[in-house]
């Protein structure tokens, strides 16, 4: 007596097969060589699962859709990357604390390596695995890719071809899957007239103070630990001052970068980015991007504080009436600057012209005569005085280009005042001036229709 015959349901993508098997009604059982004939005869020729066709005879699992068959999809490889053994993720944004304050003496924007020192490690792609349907039909997979080797400087690779070694030690950044190990100068002390005057092609580290009459000067960044007194500090591409700055109106802060501070107190202070602190004392500030007071103080209290783009502090003057003066925006100067700068550069572009023509000529006269005026003083100097010219405004563009970049920066800055803004306090908005005759709470400053408005911005007091 011959066995009944399952049914065999196939997916229409051929993936995955079900079979749904019908009593013996007899004592002869179903094998799963049986099973697997009919599965045969349905076309699929891989992808069995045995142990289900198994588990429908052990069961006596009848009239019910039971998984025999199945495919696999294709599993591409994974791309080869690079696993970095240093920090990659520095910010030189302080950490505001739950009590309010900010914690300026773990901001870090330096990652430093020793000779020796394990840097990166590469791992390479794995290969694909291919997938296939029930009729046999291949899904082929994709490999992963592979990275080239590591590029940069102040590192080599090892034997292995996947471990990196700094041969230096010093400041590691990475950007795009290339790495460069710059020079530190790190002083663990204070800088004093033991140390003498700081002046590094690199990045400077103090762990200590900054004496008065001192300076450093770095084309890299500047973090300094502890207190600078009335010393003159230079990071073209940043300044960190954990402790802050007592200046006794001597001390200079410049950068080109962001500042960083604890505090400023009698200090001068001058970027083309941003700032941020805790407060600022009698101090002279100013900042081609934003400034922002942000910690349990937050405040500005005398002095003058300028910002391209817009100022945020808690308070602004104090209960005494100090004189304090904020500004945001571009002053008329700057539109004088531009007037200037584009007059003296037309009028170069119109004696660079003079002397190109003049030079036309000379090389007319050599075709004519067939002579050769090439170390002619006349024109040797009119190739100086090309050369010159065309530097200058060079020049004068870029700078052209500087300021009008600081305009469209300036076009939305603002003044906002989350608690306090005290009267003695005077606000300026580009060429707009107001005199703040008595205390608001959480205003904006900001120009509307012309004038300065003053705005409430709904901060509630904390």
């Amino acid at each position: 007596m011959s066995l009944p015959m399952p049914i065999v349901r196939i997916t229409e993508d051929c993936m995955e097969a079900y079979m749904t098997v019908p009593p013996t009604g007899t004592p002869e059982n179903y094998t799963v060589e049986y099973l697997t004939d009919v599965l045969h005869l349905n076309h699929i020729k891989i992808g069995i699962i045995p142990e289900n066709l198994q588990k429908i005879i052990d069961n006596n699992i009848y009239n019910k859709e039971v998984l025999v068959a199945k495919g696999a999809e294709a599993q591409d490889g994974e791309d080869g990357y690079f696993e970095y053994l240093f920090d990659t993720n520095l910010s030189q944004k302080p950490i505001v604390l739950e009590d309010g304050t900010v914690d300026y003496k773990n901001i870090k924007m330096i990652e430093l390596v020793e000779p020796g020192q394990k840097i990166a490690i590469y791992h390479p792609g794995t290969n694909g695995i291919n997938g296939y349907n029930l009729v046999a039909q291949f899904k082929l997979a994709k490999h992963g890719s592979e990275l080239p080797p590591l590029k940069g400087t102040g590192f080599e690779r090892l034997e292995d071809g996947v471990t990196y070694r700094a041969i230096m030690g010093g400041k590691i950044t990475e950007l795009n899957n290339r790495v460069n190990i710059f020079p530190v100068h790190e002083l663990y002390g204070d800088v004093d007239l033991s140390t003498g005057n700081i002046e590094f092609n690199g990045d400077v580290i103090v762990h200590g103070n900054v004496l008065e009459g001192m300076s450093i000067k770095a084309t890299g960044t500047v973090t300094i630990d502890r207190i600078v007194e009335s010393a003159y500090i230079e990071g073209k591409k940043g300044v960190i001052l954990r402790g802050g700055v007592l200046g006794k109106n001597g001390s200079k802060v410049r950068s080109k970068g962001n500042i960083t501070a604890q505090f400023l107190e009698y200090a001068d202070v001058k970027t083309e980015g941003d700032i941020e602190a805790d407060s600022f004392l009698d101090s002279r500030v100013y900042s081609g991007g934003t400034i922002r007071l942000t910690g349990k103080k937050g405040c500005i209290v005398g002095g003058t504080t300028h910002a391209v783009r817009g100022i945020e502090a808690r308070e602004i003057g104090n209960m005494a009436g100090a004189n304090t003066d904020v500004s945001v925006g571009v002053h008329k100067k700057v539109y004088e600057q531009i007037t200037t700068i584009d007059r003296e550069t037309k009028d170069d572009e119109m004696q660079l012209q003079r002397i190109e023509e003049g030079l036309v000529q000379f090389e007319t006269i050599m075709r004519q005569k067939g002579l050769s005026f090439r170390n002619d003083p006349r024109r040797m100097a009119l190739v100086k005085e090309k050369v010159r010219l065309s530097a200058q405004i060079a020049g004068r563009k870029e700078e052209l280009e500087g300021l009008q970049q600081i305009i469209s920066a300036s076009s939305t800055a603002c003044i906002q005042v989350i608690r306090n803004v005290y009267s003695g306090v005077r606000v300026s908005v580009d060429e707009q001036t107001i005199q703040v005759l008595e205390p608001h709470k959480t205003v904006e400053f900001k120009k509307y229709m012309g004038r300065i408005g003053m705005f409430n911005i709904g901060y509630t007091s904390k």
